[in-house]
């Protein structure tokens, strides 16, 4: 995402795309989305994934 972003001269758009994978997580109902790093907020790395709720 964060390659493309660039190429698009959009970069700046990014934080808002990766935020909103905790919207669509919660619309889900089934799963939390979590996540400590980003390399979009200057993170080392991705580190994003689903956890089942309950």
């Amino acid at each position: 995402m964060c390659v493309l972003m660039k190429e698009l001269g959009l970069y700046d758009l990014t934080p808002a795309l990766c935020h909103l994978d905790y919207t669509m997580s919660e619309a889900g109902g089934v799963t939390n989305f979590v996540r400590q790093y980003t390399l979009a907020s200057g993170g080392p790395y991705c580190d994003c994934g689903y956890k089942k709720k309950g």
